[in-house]
């Protein structure tokens, strides 16, 4: 009966010791899980960032390209029909006299 009880005795202190240990293993793993799923998904959110950046630099060279190269058309127009209006005036005038 002495030696129930001490194997009793000792499988409780077994057993109270993993009631207070097992959870912290447990929460250890799942530390390490989401430390872990953060750190992927910073890195996703990094690499999403960086294509947006490169994104936005791509429509600011390609805004640049068509200010450089549509405004100076316009321009060209924009004198092209000036001259022509005034040579529609010059021969209206003319008409007129």
């Amino acid at each position: 009966m002495v030696v129930g009880s001490i194997f009793s005795f000792i499988g409780i202190i077994v057993l109270v010791y993993r009631t207070f240990t097992d959870p912290d293993k447990i929460a250890e793993k799942s530390l390490t899980v989401l430390n872990t799923s953060c750190v992927l998904k910073h890195n996703r959110i990094d690499e999403i960032i960086k294509e947006i950046r490169e994104g936005i630099a791509g429509v600011n060279y390609t805004f640049a390209h068509f200010k450089e190269n549509e405004f100076n058309h316009i321009e060209a127009e924009m004198r092209r029909i000036s001259e022509v209006q005034t040579k529609i005036l010059t021969i209206l005038e003319e008409r007129n006299k």
